[in-house]
């Protein structure tokens, strides 16, 4: 890609480039693959939000060792995103001497490599995320759970309901503001993805794994191109504005047809 004018370490003094920056990012394939990315890793929001549904429902309920259940799963949101990608992802998932692998091989893969294959790296970092992220959406929708009239469900048992249709008539459509607000939240932070891939795999192999946050760091730190990274993050700010902003319109309409 060719380098805009204007670079730290650059022999010429600075000035104004024109439009330069922007046809070079029109022209970027790395950003248009970061942006890809952002798509599969928004969209695993979606996985996220069940798996912390059951886990709220779970929490929820009258079980044995509730209390401790509690504080094992919201441990991994005490932890930062920076020590889980250096505790899991540069120690546990490591393809040589890692448990992960190690088990992978008595499981039959015989080459268990986590960030060297497109595909299994993006889907490694997303679990990683997600084991940060899940504890945080798990807080909000049980806070929702426990604060539900429980006269409504009564009735439901005693009209005859089963628990599938007692949840799907009636918890699901309570919960549905709480899980709402709970995703597109988790979304928004998700835009802001960097640190796991920054520490583990530095948006490798071959950009498959970069979110335009680490892109936008990458060429902050590798190019020293202060131009063309603040190109691109105005970019990103609008587009996150845009998305947000239509996001909040259907999940308004899709509330008020609920209602």
């Amino acid at each position: 890609m060719p380098s805009p004018i204007g670079t730290l370490n650059g022999a010429s003094r600075h000035h104004f480039n024109g439009l330069d920056n922007l046809i070079t990012l029109w022209n970027d394939a790395y950003f248009c693959n970061a942006l890809g990315n952002m798509i599969f890793y928004v969209l695993s929001v979606l996985v996220q939000y069940a798996i912390a549904f059951g886990l709220a429902l779970l929490l929820n309920a009258e079980i044995r060792g509730r209390k401790f259940f509690r504080v094992a799963f919201l441990l991994p949101f005490m932890l930062s995103p920076v020590a889980v990608s250096w505790m899991i992802g540069k120690s546990i998932m490591e393809n040589r001497f890692g448990p992960a692998a190690t088990l992978a091989r008595h499981l039959g893969w015989e080459d268990p490599a986590f960030f060297t294959s497109p595909w299994v790296a993006r889907t490694s970092i997303a679990l990683m995320d997600g084991w940060v992220w899940i504890p945080f959406m798990i807080i909000m929708l049980l806070a929702a759970l426990q604060a539900l009239p429980n006269d409504v469900k009564e009735a439901a048992k005693v009209d005859g309901a089963t628990g599938w249709q007692t949840f799907k008539a009636i918890t699901f459509p309570l919960m549905l503001p709480a899980s709402v607000t709970a995703i597109v939240i988790r979304i928004i932070f998700e835009l802001k993805l960097a640190d796991i891939i920054i520490n583990v795999t530095a948006g490798g192999p071959g950009g498959a794994t970069d979110t335009v946050s680490s892109y936008i760091y990458r060429v902050y730190r590798d190019r020293s191109d202060i131009g063309y990274g603040t190109m691109i993050a105005e970019v990103y700010l609008i587009l996150i504005i845009i998305f947000i902003t239509l996001l909040l319109k259907v999940t308004s309409r899709y509330m008020r047809k609920m209602v």
